[in-house]
């Protein structure tokens, strides 16, 4: 059995930012199959993680989020970056203690605070300057409702399902304000740590921020997707993010979340039948039929 290496541009990277170290594994590899995160400990006792994106885009995303988000969210609760190259689309970043929350076993009154912690983060980011933030894709949204149904096709869904989407999709979203966002906010990039009884939250994965309406990821993500039956987490989150959703914001995400929907299927699909978002997509779809929703 062979020992995991890395490849000599991270190597070289990690090195460079941080001098001799260890390997303590592979975290992530990419839809290839090939390692993209290794995680390390230097010579003075820090993780680290050295992390290959899959695109320029990703890369650029992240760079420009560790210089413009995460010294907003302060020390322990984002990650600080150490090195960057994008010829080889490479970071070096260093590591937040704690477990991230989707693998951690949490007591309600837990899992309650991790959400009151995860409103203050999210609006932290929200609050940022977009002057010189990386702007979203943004198509007319015939065309987004277009993809959307065909990706729905693609994936198999009922006819049934298929005008479920198609019905939540028949008018465009209310427009709403533009903000930095984070794009991915959710369980599975935030971490928590125990000090003693206290928690303490903060948030990674950075690859997908940038500009655009927050119903279209974060808000539709955690009121959606993460909360529909959980009004003692949705009341935690709005409490720490300082406001209830407007109505208009509310219609955005359940339009935004009939778009996602098909596409977290297929994303799911593509990686071993992902059963936490093939849950968030079986979620929405049953929102959507109910003639009473809760958001």
């Amino acid at each position: 059995m062979t020992t995991p290496r890395l490849p000599r541009d991270a190597d070289r990277l990690l090195r460079e930012a941080a001098g001799p170290y260890e390997l303590l594994g592979v975290r992530s590899h990419d839809r290839a199959g090939f390692p993209s995160v290794w995680e390390v400990v230097d010579e003075r006792g820090r993780r680290l993680f050295a992390k290959r994106h899959k695109n320029t885009l990703m890369h650029e995303r992240e760079t420009a989020a560790y210089r413009l988000l995460a010294p907003a969210l302060g020390a322990g609760q984002a990650p600080s970056l150490l090195a960057a190259d994008a010829p080889s689309l490479l970071v070096v970043t260093t590591a937040l203690p704690g477990t991230p929350v989707i693998s951690t076993a949490l007591s309600a009154a837990e899992e309650q605070e991790v959400y009151r912690q995860a409103g203050p983060l999210l609006a932290t980011i929200h609050a940022q300057p977009t002057a010189d933030a990386p702007v979203g894709e943004y198509l007319p949204w015939a065309q987004e409702r277009e993809r959307a149904l065909a990706r729905a096709r693609d994936a198999r869904l009922s006819n049934e399902d298929v005008e479920v989407l198609a019905e939540a999709t028949r008018a465009e979203p209310p427009p709403t304000a533009l903000a930095y966002c984070h794009g991915d906010f959710g369980p599975r990039n935030w971490i928590v740590r125990r000090d003693g009884g206290r928690l303490t939250l903060g948030v990674i994965d950075f690859e997908r921020s940038h500009v655009e309406a927050p119903a279209r990821h974060d808000l539709m993500r955690v009121t959606l997707q993460l909360t529909p039956h959980r009004s003692d987490l949705r009341s935690a989150f709005t409490a720490g993010y300082g406001r209830e959703l407007t109505p208009q914001e509310r219609a955005a995400c359940r339009a935004w979340a009939a778009i996602d929907c098909p596409a977290a299927l297929r994303w799911a699909l593509d990686h071993h039948r992902d059963e936490e978002v093939l849950g968030y997509a079986r979620t929405v779809l049953d929102l959507l039929r109910d003639p009473n929703p809760v958001a």
